[in-house]
């Protein structure tokens, strides 16, 4: 019997672009490196169900590029979507 693999991807999508957009250095309200990305969902999603590469992946397909601060010390900067 073959047991499905769920994809959680499109739910770190969602959660993320819900409520996320894109930022730069000047307009960023926090930044998170992948890895902290990772533990937070860890905190909704079943542990098993998400890892860096998946988190990373869903990024880049939101339109989000890693941003190094010092070298090879890289984090995503994020800003709240204005809702009007």
């Amino acid at each position: 019997m073959d047991i499905p693999i769920l994809d959680y991807k499109p739910e770190v999508k969602r959660f993320i672009s819900e409520n996320y957009e894109p930022a730069d250095t000047l307009s960023k309200e926090f930044k998170k490196t992948t890895v902290e990305l990772v533990i937070g969902f860890m905190g909704i999603l079943p542990q098993n169900a998400v890892d860096e590469y998946m988190v990373y992946e869903a990024l880049i397909e939101l339109g989000f590029e890693p941003k190094e601060e010092a070298p090879l010390v890289f984090f995503w900067y994020f800003k709240r979507k204005n809702d009007i």
